[in-house]
Parts: structure tokens; sequence; C-alpha cells
């Protein structure tokens, strides 16, 4: 099920002339407009809402220096944030996931450009990020969330040696992850960040145990966060991407929060028939409900989403989700 953009901004529609198109200081720019590239221009009394960029794993904020460009060109005078959390490449690999939340949280808090909030687009790992920053704090404020390959529901596999080496050419990867998980409490956790969303469907009930952020951001413990819920189903918009050519996060629709069934590590569960869902543990099931959770696919590489091999992502389906202003 693709839910359709039944819920987006009419503010630059409602401020102009139905009969001109034009009114005084206002270009209406509709959503064919912006598909076919035209840029876009805000009244006098309104500008867009800002713009937040949160790269991914074993990347900095230069990684996402295109998508800034493709925002700002496409609509002039936008404020664009391209945060980095802490020296970029390295500490998206080791410093603790948790903290690279909070610290995610500091910069935009930071940002007096940001305090009516902000629209959010993230790559991979960044989408953990931004989404538990919605879940968390969210203040101020995001508006739509854009998520490109993030791997919501966990990964069962090791980022970056998929690539090289996929589970089915090499198994142990998965069973010595495991085995360091769990002979060492999760420990790993603490050193190593995307520990922290790795998620075991083979011995799942020890998994929960020990996983400290997946769980908690999930709402996969029997306690459940009420606050999560009503941040994450107060999103204007959640749109969630997924490539049919990822190297790197298994199962590949776990960016739609699809995952292996329980003891199993082939079949996969989609998103509405997981009990998060029907249970509605984070809110999904009423922005789905409201027709806010989109789901899209494409067919770039896991790492091309913020290059121009892949910008027809952006084109599509994210720049629309930009077009939308405050007083």
């Amino acid at each position: 099920k693709t839910a359709p953009y039944s819920s987006l901004d009419t503010s630059l529609a409602e401020s102009c002339s139905a009969n001109t198109m034009i009114n005084a200081g206002c270009t209406l720019v509709l959503w064919f407009g912006v598909g076919l590239g035209v840029a876009a221009t805000a009244s006098a009394a309104e500008q867009y809402r800002p713009v937040v960029l949160m790269h991914g794993l074993d990347a900095s904020a230069s990684s996402m220096s295109r998508v800034k460009q493709w925002v700002e060109a496409d609509y002039p005078g936008i404020h664009v944030n391209n945060v980095e959390v802490g020296n970029g490449k390295l500490d998206s690999w080791f410093m603790p996931i948790d903290k690279q939340v909070d610290e995610f949280a500091a910069a935009v808090r930071a940002d007096p450009g940001l305090s009516q909030g902000f629209n959010l687009i993230c790559h991979s790992q960044g989408g953990m990020l931004g989404r538990a920053y919605v879940s968390r704090y969210n203040t101020p404020p995001v508006h739509n969330l854009i998520t490109w390959s993030s791997p919501h529901a966990g990964v069962y596999g090791v980022p970056d040696f998929n690539a090289i080496c996929p589970d089915q050419d090499c198994p142990w990867l998965n069973d010595l992850f495991s085995e360091l998980l769990e002979g060492g409490a999760g420990a790993l956790q603490d050193h190593i960040a995307f520990a922290s969303y790795w998620r075991d469907p083979v011995n799942h009930t020890a998994w929960l145990k020990y996983n400290t952020f997946l769980t908690d951001i999930n709402n996969l413990l029997p306690e459940k966060n009420a606050t999560y819920k009503t941040n994450v189903a107060s999103l204007n918009t959640f749109l969630m991407v997924y490539t049919t050519h990822d190297g790197i996060v298994v199962p590949k629709t776990s960016p739609w929060f699809d995952f292996f069934a329980d003891g199993s590590d082939k079949i996969v569960t989609p998103l509405r028939e997981t009990e998060g869902y029907t249970g509605n543990w984070i809110g999904l099931q009423t922005l789905d409900n409201a027709g806010r959770l989109i789901q899209k696919e494409c067919n770039c590489t896991h790492q091309d989403y913020p290059r121009a091999d892949c910008k027809y992502v952006y084109d599509e389906y994210t720049r629309v989700l930009l077009n939308n202003t405050i007083s």
C-alpha cells in the first residue's frame, strides 16, 4: 500500500488567487510546477520552512552537500542546516548512537533559524537519529520527516560488510556478531553505532533483553512510551524510501518497517502485519490512516541517494514535501 500525498501543505496555494494563480507578492508553484523544476518563491510575509539534513553511517555532512544545493536551488532563500555530529565519518561509526541523537538535538536547538520547526531529510543511519529526535525531543518540531533507506526495523547483518560479502556468502558474519553481542550483553552498543539497531530475529527474545536503542525508539518493550507515539503521530508527513538494490540493509525493506518474522531469517513480515503497527506502538497506524505515511521505492544503490545518479528520489518524492512555509 502506498499512501497518496493527500495531506500536503497548501499554504502557498491558499495565499494566491485560484483564478489568476498570482496574487500580490506571491508566486504559486504547485506540485506539478515543482516537479518540472520550476523554482519556487515565497511571499515577503512568509518564508520557506527550514530544512535540516542528516548524513548516514561512514559519512559526514559533506556527503549531503549536493542535497543542500538541490534544495537551495529549488527554494531560493531557504535556510538549510547540514548537520554533522562529532567529527563526521569516524564518529558516525564509533560514537554511541544515543549520544549522536543528543548531539543532533543540540545542533538543532542551537540554530535560531529552526526555532519554528523544520523539514528533515535523513540518509541511512541519519534516519535513525532523526526519528529518535522526533520521538525523544521534537522541540523545535519536525514537520515532514523524509528518510532514505533508514533501517527503521533494524538490520540483520553488518553494514558495509554486507556490500563486500553478502549474507548468503558470509553467513558467519551474523553468527559472529550475534555471539559478540550476546557474550557482552550488548556492550558493543557503547562502541559501534550500528550495533544499536542490529536486530537478531533468530534469537529475538534474548536480543530484546540487551538492546537499548531500537527497542526504545520502536516501543518494543512491554512498557510503552506514550510520548514517542504522540510525537511521531504529530508529523505532517512521514516519507520512507527503500531501494531494491540495497546491498547494506538486510532486509531491504526494513526502511518500510518490514522485518524478519521472529525465529526466521528468511520470512519477512510487512509493516502492516507487525505487532508494532497493529498495536500502533509509535503512531504509524495513525499516520497511515490519515494518509500521512508514504512508502516509496527506488533502484539506487544504498550510498547513492545524495548523489546525482539518484537525484530522481529527491525530484519525484522529496522536493514536494519541502514546499511549505512559516510566517
